[in-house]
């Protein structure tokens, strides 16, 4: 009898221990296709799901995470189980590379530029002028300082715009690249992780977001209960509303856009003027539409400055 009680111990030590070894959970999930049930923000922050609390997603991080960073995963998108992540009091559920924004991913979009410092005859001139008595020579030497200084300002004024366009640029970048790195739901569990979760318990929690196909996973596909239902209606209306707002064309304006690129989102221009100023080429453009009238300000050909005025 004690050693068949010892027996029914250690097969139960061993199926909590298989039950919360990561690997037992990498190996049923990784490499498997699902269909996500909701938008996913386009960053590696993602999801928080809390699958202990009677409404376990927390809307106000999703839809505030789904505004700074778009939407990476639409709704009804099927995508690859890319990573599970184990951690003492969560679960990383990483779809299509996890989201962009993680250590190894360029997030800077800053670009700096150094100030043009003083020439040496700048500085020569200073001094002279400090111990030149002569009015005659000091208003030569003050006309002289001062289209150097003019010079010197007008060259930290084109760093400075190159600098943000730069910038601008770097940004269009890592916001695309953020639309193709995936995104992943984070499973919070109150204190640790439950010790003998299981696959079947990761598949409940995110049965609501989450379609988990019944011919890779087995079995039927977790069933919406009415909170996730509502919370699936409230997504599909945030979901509607960000469609209409990329609709609107003036909406899809940036910083950095070419001239071109203005134009064939918005047509040609009912007005355009055009000046060249400190070796630079400046234009300004009215843009209308049936419903916004655009500003736009160029400089060498890329969009520095706008305003929508809405009819």
């Amino acid at each position: 009898m004690r050693k068949f009680f010892l027996v029914v111990l250690f097969v139960l030590f061993a199926w909590r221990l298989h039950a919360q070894n990561p690997a037992s959970l990498s190996q049923f999930f990784e490499g498997k296709q699902v269909v996500v049930q909701l938008d996913m923000p386009a960053s590696q922050t993602g999801v928080d799901i809390y699958p202990q609390r009677p409404t376990p997603i927390d809307l106000g991080s999703y839809q505030s995470r789904l505004k700074q960073y778009g939407t990476s995963l639409h709704n009804g998108d099927s995508v690859l189980i890319t990573k599970i992540k184990l951690k003492p009091k969560s679960i990383e559920f990483q779809l299509g590379g996890g989201g962009y924004g993680t250590f190894w991913d360029d997030t800077d979009t800053s670009a700096h530029y150094t100030a043009v410092g003083k020439s040496q005859r700048e500085k020569d001139l200073e001094d002279q002028l400090r111990s030149e008595t002569d009015p005659d020579k000091r208003d030569q030497i003050k006309r002289e300082l001062d289209r150097l200084r003019r010079d010197r300002e007008r060259r930290d004024q084109q760093n400075e715009l190159r600098a943000e366009q730069a910038a601008e640029l770097k940004k269009q970048r890592v916001d695309s690249k953020r639309l193709q790195g995936g995104s992943r739901f984070n499973l919070i569990y109150v204190g640790k992780v439950p010790g003998d979760l299981t696959p079947e318990d990761v598949m409940a929690a995110l049965g609501q977001y989450v379609s988990f196909p019944p011919q890779a996973f087995g079995g039927a596909a977790p069933q919406r209960s009415p909170v996730a239902q509502a919370q699936a209606a409230q997504t599909q209306m945030m979901s509607v509303a960000a469609t209409h707002e990329t609709a609107n064309p003036a909406s899809q304006l940036k910083k950095g856009m070419t001239e071109e690129q203005v134009q064939a989102l918005l047509g040609a221009p009912v007005t355009r003027s055009e000046k060249e100023q400190s070796g630079m080429k400046m234009s300004s453009s009215t843009y209308k539409r049936d419903d916004a009238t655009v500003e736009a300000d160029f400089v060498n050909g890329v969009l520095v400055k706008y305003s929508v005025a809405v009819h």
